[in-house]
């Protein structure tokens, strides 16, 4: 090799194309890559046309993975290969211009909005001063004008949308998948005009701050599949963000579940959308009513076996007001027919609220209270009778002379009667009847 040659080598470049960066190189695999690099090179300095036996001997291939990595490029358009094994390669910039040469020069096709569109020439000069310090490339002018005539985006949709991907910092000059991926993703959930892009940017960030808060509520990182479902949640079912953390916490604290699933969880929410339920307000409700409905079908049940009777209108309204409005539970409910039981014979359910409202006035709200609260009324009622009872034996006492000692013995033995002066007493007094 000549010095000469040696620096044609280490001096020269071969060019590639930007469309195969940004278009074509990420669906291919490593091998294809290299194969269209080194026939790039081979077009460039050599005037041999490539056939797939020189490439086998380059590349270090067997036919077989020659001829897998060949269908790669050709199924992609950037290789075409002739009978006799011969490889092509396809100018794919010529391919590219042809679009706009043919809708300059063609009586039929239309000429890109930019050229026809006050508008959409506005957009694109606003979007390559801002995002690409004026010097735009057609792949960007290209996917403008698809945005707006293809997918029918407004404007400012579109505008927006760069300004994302520069947030995000997946605006690259020469490759537009993260744009058409973006684009893709809001066409799926309708998004044409400004009013439908704030109810996605608010869907999005509902998703996020969930998310975050079920992050937080099960101390930890969620998967795709949580991810998955707390999207349908938001978007299908329509919930606010902080509706299924709430859920997660009545569960673990209401339902005393100690392992809550998002299955679990996706269940009620499923319950809840169906009865209209949206927000934390609305589901706590739903709830109460629920539990109440069971607490008083519950209480009904166990009033019906307790008193042994039919139930009328009055004791459904009792039962009602135990169970909404009073919460009193079964257990205080049978201790308090039990004390009445004592020493009533026939008990009513108006008995029994009228001992209930006795206890709640003095702050009585279990069975044990009650049955302290019971003890401590015997213990009075008891003390109470025995300082009467003292009280009025005390009284009569101090009416009785002798138990203030002013008789003498003597005085008391001649009080005692002779019981045949009382007979004859008794038979005086008759005859004088008569």
């Amino acid at each position: 090799m000549t010095t000469e040659d040696k620096n044609k080598l280490l001096l020269s470049d071969t060019q590639v194309p930007d469309l195969f960066i940004t278009q074509y190189m990420s669906s291919l695999t490593g091998s294809s890559i290299q194969i269209y690099l080194l026939m790039l090179l081979n077009q460039k300095s050599s005037r041999q046309v490539m056939t797939i036996e020189r490439l086998s001997q380059k590349m270090g291939m067997s036919r077989k993975e020659l001829d897998e990595q060949i269908f790669y490029l050709t199924s992609a358009g950037l290789v075409e290969c002739v009978d006799d094994s011969s490889l092509y390669l396809v100018d794919i910039k010529a391919k590219e211009v042809d679009r706009y040469i043919e809708a300059k020069s063609g009586e039929e096709l239309e000429l890109p909005p930019q050229h026809t569109d006050p508008k959409l020439a506005s957009l694109s000069r606003s979007i390559s001063d801002t995002f690409f310090m004026g010097s735009m490339s057609y792949i960007w002018q290209r996917f403008i004008d698809d945005s707006a005539r293809v997918h029918k985006m407004e404007p400012d949709v579109i505008y927006y949308l760069f300004g994302t991907l520069q947030e995000k910092r997946k605006l690259l000059v020469k490759n537009i998948k993260p744009a058409e991926e973006l684009r893709e993703n809001w066409c799926k959930r309708g998004v044409k005009t400004s009013a439908d892009l704030e109810k996605v940017l608010q869907e999005e960030k509902d998703i996020q701050d969930c998310i975050s808060a079920m992050g937080k509520r099960t101390r930890k990182s969620l998967d795709g599949v949580a991810i998955d479902y707390i999207t349908t949640w938001i978007m299908k079912y329509k919930m606010q963000p902080d509706v299924p953390p709430y859920l997660y916490t009545f569960l673990r604290k209401e339902k005393n579940r100690e392992k809550v699933t998002f299955p679990d969880m996706d269940e009620i929410l499923q319950e809840w959308f169906a009865h209209n339920i949206h927000t934390v307000d609305e589901a706590r409700a739903f709830e109460l009513e629920k539990k109440a409905a069971d607490r008083t079908s519950a209480m009904t049940e166990f009033c019906g076996e307790l008193f042994r009777k039919k139930l009328d209108g009055m004791d459904l309204a009792i039962i009602s007001k135990w169970a909404t409005e009073d919460l009193w539970e079964e257990p205080i409910v049978r201790y308090a027919y039990e004390v009445l039981h004592k020493y009533m014979t026939t008990i009513t359910l108006q008995n029994v609220d009228d001992r209930l409202r006795l206890w709640k006035e003095n702050g009585v709200a279990s069975v044990s209270k009650a049955r302290q609260y019971e003890a401590e009324c015997k213990k009075k009622n008891k003390e109470t009778y025995q300082q009467r009872h003292a009280a009025g034996t005390s009284s009569g006492v101090l009416d009785l002379p002798y138990m203030q000692n002013e008789y003498t013995k003597e005085q008391i033995d001649g009080l005692e009667s002779d019981p045949m002066q009382d007979l004859e007493d008794l038979l005086r007094n008759e005859g004088r009847e008569e």
